[in-house]
């Protein structure tokens, strides 16, 4: 099946999408990128995502031709053209093309932009009733002071590595610690513990980056007088949590009932998951004007 993608500053099928091989992006890694979900073709909270875009840009020392309204656009023209309504939406902006190989990126006048679409996995539902298991990996997180995770760039080695890890582990997630032994987050997720009644997510200083979907779950807690506080936590905490559960574009709150080998809770999705689950649906449904048949 043929998909559209959005490739610079026009749509092309993906079998005639060119990139160039000296693009940094294919030699280095060197790029950034968003994901942002689309209900009922609506981009939620992408002037969101475009913020968080422009401070992984300044991180990297990067200046781009697009405005948020032109990325946005890009978005829709992507939606119309493949006729999708509920998928994710990929925005990669790498470096361009030098004139010669090697680290300076000084020659990169023209950055590459793509907006790729992707479905959204179809057992979601089913996910969300039953629950996930995570797994701590032993790979750490990048420090601040090298490669900070505040970026959002296209080298993902660490996440990588600390997937293969986790799938090893047979577990959906895996959750890294900082070198201070500090819960930091998932490979692509936010990762909050419940604890009598008080949620507990790591603060951003313990060097994670800051999701989108983190901050919404924060917003809603407030508004739903549940206690939510960023801090520094051990991996005991998370073991020995009444609910755990992560947060991402994609997975909105998904319940976590095992980490490594030990039970969370009761071993399904704990009562406060299972109402910020429902509190953040109807943030969307609010915030986009979605149907009435949205809330699940």
């Amino acid at each position: 099946m043929t998909t559209k993608i959005w490739l610079n500053n026009k749509l092309v099928t993906d079998s005639r999408a060119r990139i160039s091989v000296w693009d940094r992006g294919f030699l280095y890694g060197d790029g950034v990128y968003e994901a942002v979900r689309v209900y009922e073709g609506k981009i939620f909270r992408a002037d969101a995502h475009w913020k968080r875009l422009d401070h992984s840009l300044r991180g990297l020392a990067f200046k781009i031709p697009w405005s948020h309204a032109s990325l946005t656009r890009a978005c829709q023209a992507v939606l119309k053209a493949n006729k999708l309504k509920e998928c994710l939406l990929r925005v990669t902006i790498s470096r361009g093309v030098g004139d010669q190989m090697g680290y300076d990126p000084s020659s990169c006048k023209n950055p590459t932009l793509t907006v790729l679409p992707s479905h959204i996995r179809s057992d979601q539902n089913m996910l969300w009733e039953k629950g996930v298991k995570v797994a701590i990996v032993g790979v750490r997180r990048n420090s601040v002071k090298s490669l900070t995770p505040a970026v959002k760039h296209t080298n993902c080695l660490n996440g990588i590595l600390a997937k293969i890890e986790s799938l090893k582990a047979g577990a959906f997630e895996g959750v890294f610690l900082n070198l201070n032994d500090d819960v930091v987050e998932g490979t692509i997720s936010n990762i909050f513990a419940v604890k009598d009644g008080l949620i507990k997510t790591p603060a951003l200083e313990c060097g994670l980056l800051d999701g989108v979907t983190r901050a919404a779950i924060l917003e809603v807690a407030k508004k739903e007088d549940i206690p939510a506080i960023e801090t520094h936590l051990k991996a005991f905490e998370i073991y020995e949590a009444d609910e755990v559960f992560l947060t991402s574009t994609t997975m909105e709150a998904m319940p976590v009932v095992q980490a490594d080998n030990k039970k969370i809770g009761a071993g399904v999705p704990g009562p406060i998951t299972t109402r910020i689950r429902m509190a953040v649906r109807r943030l969307i449904q609010k915030e986009l004007n979605l149907t009435s048949h949205f809330i699940r």
